[in-house]
């Protein structure tokens, strides 16, 4: 818009240069005066009058058009100027453009590498089971088994849900783990979590003063294996165990000390031990 306006206004400028010098050349002279004889009295004095007006009139008129080229330079320059200007935006403006499309292109990128990822992902974790002495075979079918375990909790706990029952996080029922545990057994379940670099027992970190586990010789760093007959393999699995049969009844628990395993008696119910295993909440996959 303004480059528009400029070009107008030179046009206009230029139209009344030209006009005023047209009309400048158009003007009808004067009607010739007599013929002026040299000598006669006044004639050096106004023919020198003549000479100076139109001295005056030729400056007047060089100055005019001066002013008006310099004018005309002066546009002429700032449509230059804007023109440049234009490009420069231009030329902004398909930067602009160019780095949002390579930000989408990175974004499309980026999606298909995250898919890649978890394709490897699952590729890796049978390459684990298959180091960890699984075969390829029983390897891809521990994963499987571990996916539809994953549903099958999230289905029990929508249910329950539904139901306007409370989902107990701490049940068997409500732990994929758990539930593919029972599909594996015991052996085979162990294998899975060495495999993966997890605990296949719990580790005592601290034995309660005062407990029935201080009482019956626990030390810390003893590896905690069985209770009453029952594999344990994180401290969730221990304290349901400790909920079952008769509280005060004598159960055995198995531990291992210094790579010896040792069998001590104790009555049911809580320890009094603190302790660390299978982190299976960080194996678990939860979803909709």
């Amino acid at each position: 818009m303004p480059r528009i306006a400029l070009m107008i206004g030179v046009a206009l400028l230029v139209a009344i240069g030209l006009g005023t010098w047209i009309s400048g050349e158009e003007q009808p002279t004067e009607p010739s005066a007599p013929p002026i004889l040299v000598g006669e009295p006044g004639v050096d004095a106004d023919l020198d009058e003549r000479l100076q007006y139109l001295e005056q009139a030729l400056a007047e008129e060089r100055e005019a058009r001066i002013a008006l080229e310099d004018t005309l330079a002066m546009l002429f320059e700032e449509l230059e100027r804007l023109e440049g200007t234009d490009e420069r935006t231009a030329a902004r403006i398909q930067a602009v453009a160019e780095n949002e499309r390579q930000a989408r292109v990175e974004e499309r990128r980026g999606q298909r590498n995250e898919a890649d990822w978890m394709r490897s992902y699952q590729e890796r974790r049978v390459a684990t089971l298959i180091e960890g002495g699984f075969s390829e075979e029983d390897a891809r079918r521990a994963l499987q088994l571990e996916s539809e375990a994953s549903f099958k909790a999230m289905q029990l706990a929508w249910e329950a849900q539904r139901n306007g029952e409370a989902v107990d996080v701490m049940s068997n029922m409500s732990n994929p783990q758990s539930i593919l545990r029972a599909e594996m057994g015991d052996e085979a379940y162990a294998r899975y979590l060495d495999a993966q670099g997890q605990p296949t027992a719990i580790r005592i970190t601290q034995v309660l003063s005062g407990s029935p586990g201080n009482s019956a010789g626990l030390q810390a760093g003893d590896e905690l294996v069985s209770y009453n007959g029952e594999r344990v393999f994180n401290v969730m699995e221990l304290r349901n165990g400790t909920m079952q049969g008769q509280p005060g009844e004598d159960v055995v628990i198995e531990i291992e000390r210094d790579g010896v395993r040792m069998q001590l008696a104790l009555p049911r119910g809580p320890i009094g031990i603190t302790g660390s295993g299978a982190n299976i909440r960080g194996m678990n996959w939860w979803g909709g």
